[in-house]
Parts: C-alpha cells; sequence; structure tokens
C-alpha cells in the first residue's frame, strides 16, 4: 500500500521510537516539567504510523560480530502504542518478529515469533536485558526514554552538549541507585543523549545521535545513532535506510496470533 510520504526520512529512528508510549497534555505558560519535556518531543517527532528499514551493526572492539537489517513498524492507537518488528537479514535470522504492545496506564507486552517452528512466545517486557535477535538492543532500548509508573522524573540545571543548549532529565527509581540521564535539546526537543548509570556511579550504557539531517525547512532530525556498553567493549549503530509514513497498518499485525505468519509485504496480502 502506497504511503503519504515516500523515501522520506522525516523523523523516526531509535531516539523518537522509544518515546511511543508517552502520553500528551497541553502545556501553560510556566517552566516545563520533565514529563512536559518528555511530551513535548513524543508530540513534535511521533505522532504517524510507519514503516521503516533499519540497519543494525554491532562490534565488539574494532570487530564486526553481527550485521542486521530489519523491518520496523509503528501504530499510534488512543489506547495503545504497537511496534512490529521483522528481521530480513541475514538468513538466519529472516522472519524472526517481534510484537510489542504498551497500553496506556499499564506495563507493556512483548511477543517473539520463531520461524523455525512457528512458535509465538511471550518475553519479559519488564527485563532490560532481553536481546532482539542478537542484534544486541534491548528491551531498555526499546523503551528506554520512556519512564515507567515506578519511575520518577527529576530536571538537572541546564547543558550544553555538541553546541547544543539541552534540558537534562534524570529517571529513577526511589528504592534504587541506579538511574538514567537524558539531554533534549531545547530548539528541536530531539533526545540525542542518555547515559544508564548503575548504583556505583558507573556508566553502563550510553545512546547517541551520531548523524542528523536536514530537511528543506531547516529542521534536523536523526539518521543515524551509537549505543556503547563500555563494560563490554561493546558498539552497536543502528542507520535508517528508508522510511514511509502516513501508512496502513494491517490489523493482522497488531495481534499475537496473527502477526508471525501475516505475509505484509505489499503483493503478498
Amino acid at each position: 500500500m502506497p504511503s503519504k510520504r515516500m523515501n522520506s526520512p522525516k523523523k523516526h529512528t531509535l531516539s523518537l521510537i522509544v518515546l511511543f508510549c508517552l502520553i500528551f497534555t497541553p502545556l501553560h505558560g510556566h517552566a516545563m516539567t520533565a514529563l512536559e519535556i518528555l511530551e513535548q518531543v513524543a508530540k513534535k517527532n511521533f505522532s504517524e504510523d510507519f514503516r521503516m528499514i533499519l540497519s543494525v551493526k554491532t562490534m565488539k572492539g574494532k570487530k564486526q560480530i553481527s550485521d542486521h537489517s530489519l523491518w520496523m513498524m509503528g501504530k499510534m492507537k488512543p489506547d495503545m502504542t504497537i511496534l512490529f518488528i521483522d528481521f530480513e537479514e541475514p538468513p538466519d535470522t529472516k522472519g524472526l518478529r517481534f510484537l510489542i504492545e504498551v497500553p496506556k496506564g499499564e506495563e507493556p507486552r512483548a511477543y517473539m515469533y520463531l520461524p523455525a517452528t512457528s512458535n509465538v512466545l511471550p518475553l519479559a517486557a519488564d527485563d532490560p536485558s532481553v536481546d532482539l535477535g542478537g542484534t544486541g538492543l534491548t528491551m531498555e532500548d526499546m523503551q528506554g526514554f520512556v519512564p515507567e509508573r515506578s519511575e520518577r522524573l527529576t530536571l538537572l540545571p541546564d547543558q550544553k552538549s555538541q553546541d547544543r543548549d539541552c534540558f537534562v532529565i534524570k529517571v529513577s527509581r526511589a528504592e534504587e541507585k541506579a538511574h538514567r540521564l537524558l539531554w533534549v535539546s531545547k530548539k528541536d526537543f530531539i533526545v540525542f543523549k542518555s547515559q544508564s548509570i548503575d548504583a556505583q556511579g558507573k556508566i553502563t550504557r550510553v545512546f547517541q545521535v551520531t548523524e542528523f539531517f536536514e530537511t528543506k525547512e531547516g529542521k534536523q532530525f536523526p539518521r543515524e545513532e551509537e549505543i556503547v556498553i563500555p563494560g563490554k567493549d561493546i558498539r552497536i549503530v543502528v542507520r535508517q535506510e528508508h522510511a514511509s509514513f502516513g501508512i496502513d497498518f494491517p490489523n493482522e499485525l497488531l495481534s499475537k496470533e496473527t502477526f508471525g505468519t501475516f505475509q505484509w509485504r505489499e503483493g503478498k496480502n
């Protein structure tokens, strides 16, 4: 099904996908809160159903250990947002699929389809260590900028990073010392950097936008992002290769009973 805008890498890469479950509320003439800032990020950059192709390259030290190509689709609903992932390459992962459901005000749910056995398995959506298809990406990356109901948001003093004036937001749980820091550009509300910090104050995971593109209107959006895991000497590069927005999202991909086998690609339905 043709989309309204083809070949337009307008706005959706990993840094925006992970904001899919925020709830929008109107802003008033006062200093913005941390939640309002994240709501503005989602509102300005993530409002349409989309389909994209991503390349995910994983390196350990200087050696590349995996190279994946996958389709990612997002469905925006009033009461739920759904993320569908379909692996294309390499051959041993082709057909591997994931379905992630984020109901409004509830804990997310995730499922994995195994093409070798045609089985659908539930995943621990609250376990940040769950690896997505051997890419090195985890549920933490998919939900890394979205605060859980038990987490607390704290707006820290502004900082300048990569020549950008930024809001800095701390995401933490009351019973834990581990936390995350998010850098959000004030100009365009892009989350272009985050750090996960453990209870000992050690940085365990770093996300950063490494390449932007500019629209005809002069607005910048992420094209390529990098995730670094210092303790394991791992670096993951996620790049948007193609994107379509305002697409028709097949209902069969919204259900855990049919998302694994439905032939959604154009000409197969």
